[in-house]
């Protein structure tokens, strides 16, 4: 037994040294063996033996979170950030086409499985610091890139995935004409280049499930976009809502409108408690008119006959004028900005088209405040998945 855990140990600095830290600080991040579901509980526990990694990693995960909202801890070591760290690394191994050898396509199942299984396992954060910390890996690792190198001379051509070549390859470069091509690919791109029986685009969507902020700011990503139970109770954190408002509207929402859209027509459609609607009219009434008070950007949805997902998203904000509820507070504001806001409105009016403005103010007649932070009633039976 002592063993076993000394193996696993090791492996587990492996991991956070030669791939999580270097995530984080910046560097050529190393794979180990794939991890599976086994491991995660000493892997959300350990700590590495050098305490400026664990330093490291903490002072880059507050950095990140910061961008995004006020915080005064980031949780770290956090079961639910290091285990999506763990499945960000077995998807990077599934990118590796040595992998689609054939001695070497039988290895990739027991890898997806092992993914799906830490990816399962995941709970809903329970904080800020902790969907924040979750959040700042799958950052990092949507930003990454994999470098690629082609290496040719007189006689052959070589090609190493995220791998440097070795020094006899580009040995004697003059006299065996050695030429090296490189390029890189977003992580991102590769995971979505799904391969037949891969799935690797549907992993990924089911780990941006497990972290509501980052499944929130990258919507581009979930086309099919729901406000689960944990998305809300994110959203029902004033100062977590308020930064996740900002960023998105700092990048504009014309990108968001069709999965939003998508979001809220779902959430109706489950017929869920008042106040959960409450927390999403909040956040996408606040989108629009944080959009309108910076000037930033304009939207156009599609110009389709039925109400739909970009309708609703623009109708938003014509039904919020015209209604009388517990809404009525987000429309405060100095005359100026009010008159801009309803300016819009009667753009996005036009836009949405009656039909959807009327079915948004039907929705807005159910929403009730919430009054709990990060723990909406557990009545609600509709989970991020």
């Amino acid at each position: 037994m002592a063993d076993d855990a000394t193996k696993v140990h090791a492996l587990y600095e492996e991991f956070v040294t030669g791939f999580l830290h270097p995530l984080f600080v910046g560097g050529t991040a190393q794979l180990t063996r794939p991890l599976s579901a086994s491991v995660t509980e000493h892997f959300s526990l350990a700590q590495p033996v050098d305490p400026n990694v664990e330093q490291d990693i903490r002072i880059w995960m507050h950095r990140l979170a910061s961008e995004v909202a006020a915080v005064d801890h980031v949780p770290f070591p956090d079961a639910g950030a290091v285990q999506v760290a763990m499945a960000l690394h077995n998807l990077t191994i599934l990118t590796d086409p040595m992998l689609d050898r054939t001695f070497s396509r039988g290895a990739r199942r027991p890898i997806l499985e092992w993914t799906a299984a830490i990816i399962a396992q995941i709970p809903a954060p329970q904080t800020r610091g902790e969907a924040l910390a979750r959040h700042a890996v799958l950052q990092r690792a949507l930003e990454a890139e994999r470098e690629d190198t082609v290496v040719k001379n007189w006689a052959y051509t070589y090609r190493f995935f995220g791998r440097p070549p070795p020094a006899n390859v580009t040995a004697m470069p003059r006299l065996r004409f050695v030429r090296e091509e490189k390029t890189r690919k977003r992580m991102v791109q590769l995971w979505s280049e799904d391969e037949p029986g891969l799935t690797l685009d549907t992993q990924l969507r089911a780990l941006l499930a497990r972290s509501p902020v980052t499944e929130l700011l990258r919507a581009d990503l979930v086309p099919t976009l729901q406000f689960g139970q944990a998305t809300l109770a994110c959203l029902s954190d004033a100062t977590l809502r308020n930064g996740i408002v900002q960023a998105i509207v700092k990048d504009g929402t014309g990108h968001i409108a069709q999965p939003f859209g998508h979001a809220l027509r779902v959430l109706h459609a489950l017929g869920p408690p008042p106040e959960f609607l409450y927390v999403a009219l909040v956040f996408l009434a606040e989108l629009q008119l944080l959009e309108v008070l910076d000037a930033r950007t304009g939207h156009t949805p599609k110009d389709e006959p039925a109400v739909g997902d970009e309708e609703l998203f623009a109708a938003v904000l014509p039904a919020l004028l015209r209604h009388e509820g517990p809404l009525e507070h987000l429309l405060e504001l100095q005359d100026v900005d009010r008159a801009s806001v309803q300016a819009r409105a009667v753009e996005r009016a036009k836009q949405a088209g009656e039909d959807a403005v009327q079915f948004a103010a039907s929705i807005l007649d159910r929403a009730q405040p919430v009054a709990s932070v990060l723990q909406p009633p557990s009545t609600f039976a509709h989970h991020n998945a």
